[in-house]
């Protein structure tokens, strides 16, 4: 059951993960959630999102314990379930200012998130990070780019950028 849940995780089956949650209810429901193995887990979430269960999706991701190598794919499943349920009450598509208050209306919960406040996408100790490196090196090779993707958990496109932008802005000030 783990390595179906698992595959069709991966592959974002949510139709699929919904049918096979659905033929075996009773046996999942009398294993209890705590006994459920990370890809179930996550699959049963990703089912719950699908047929639009939203109050149970947060419930259960709210009562959780989830390993942090998935707090990123969950947040989003929070805010892409929190989008939904407005886009729902609205009869509407959001645009990018009533996402961003929703975010700020609705943090994840603490099982899936490390409490670091997110700034354009960057959290506080990448943040820090980059400004101490740039303090030291305002052009960056491409093996330290690499280096600093790996310490921030950031894409090397955004790292590359957030260099580029702050060369200009410090030449701006000068």
């Amino acid at each position: 059951f783990d390595c179906i849940c698992h595959t069709l995780y991966q592959a974002r089956e949510g139709a699929q993960l919904v049918k096979l949650f659905r033929e075996h209810e009773q046996i999942m429901s009398s294993m209890g959630e705590e006994y459920w193995t990370d890809y179930v887990l996550l699959g049963y979430l990703l089912a719950q999102f699908h047929s639009g269960q939203y109050d149970r999706l947060f419930e259960t991701i709210t009562r959780g314990t989830f390993s942090p190598k998935y707090y990123k794919e969950l947040q989003e499943l929070w805010y892409g379930a929190r989008y939904k349920e407005s886009e729902k009450k609205r009869k509407k598509l959001l645009g990018a200012v009533e996402k961003y208050r929703i975010r700020r209306k609705h943090p994840p919960p603490s099982t899936i998130w490390d409490g670091q406040e997110t700034v354009y996408s960057f959290k506080e100790n990448s943040r820090k990070y980059l400004k101490q490196f740039y303090k030291t090196n305002p052009y960056p090779s491409l093996e330290q780019k690499k280096e600093i993707c790996r310490v921030t958990d950031l894409e090397l496109v955004q790292i590359s950028n957030w260099f580029k932008n702050r060369r200009q802005r410090e030449k701006g000030v000068k």
